[in-house]
């Protein structure tokens, strides 16, 4: 019996979701992976369901019918405000929200907070000790194009 629940109630380690996590937007395959690993989870902390929260809306881009791409957004968008409603100096959580906001469409008006997640990672960058969370700011904010040369130097 206690194998039974084991199998049911499986755990993912937050470094795993940040790995993982950083592949959702370019690969459908793995982001339908991560999406049905991270719902079997036991797993519950804010981190956690930021990372829930996220990858249901990027699920929400490999959607085929509107209503279920529509379904996957609100439930992730909810998930993820109130993780960061729990812990909003948390610099991974408004990380987290930028990667989605900074790659939703306009249409989904889900874009307001980018300017002071932005902000605020900037303000608090240089406090962060995970280094891999670090590493993957230092690389989204490269790429992004809602950061200017000049901010993405102040991670440097």
């Amino acid at each position: 019996m206690l194998f039974c629940y084991a199998a049911q109630a499986q755990t993912i380690s937050v470094d795993a979701l940040r790995r993982e996590y950083q592949l959702v937007n370019s690969d459908s395959a793995t982001c339908a992976k991560l999406y049905s690993r991270i719902n079997k989870t036991s797993n519950s902390d804010v981190i956690t369901n930021a990372y829930r929260g996220a990858i249901s809306i990027s699920m929400a881009n490999y959607s085929k019918e509107k209503k279920e791409k529509l379904k996957l957004f609100n439930t992730g968008k909810k998930m993820l405000e109130e993780s960061i409603a729990a812990d909003s100096s948390n610099i991974e959580l408004r990380f987290i929200r930028f990667t989605i906001q900074t790659n939703c469409p306009k249409v989904l008006r889900y874009n307001k907070e980018i300017p002071s997640d932005k902000n605020f990672i900037l303000k608090n960058y240089s406090s962060l000790m995970n280094v891999g969370v670090k590493k993957m700011i230092v690389s989204f904010f490269n790429q992004s194009n809602s950061v200017t040369d000049a901010e993405k130097q102040k991670l440097k």
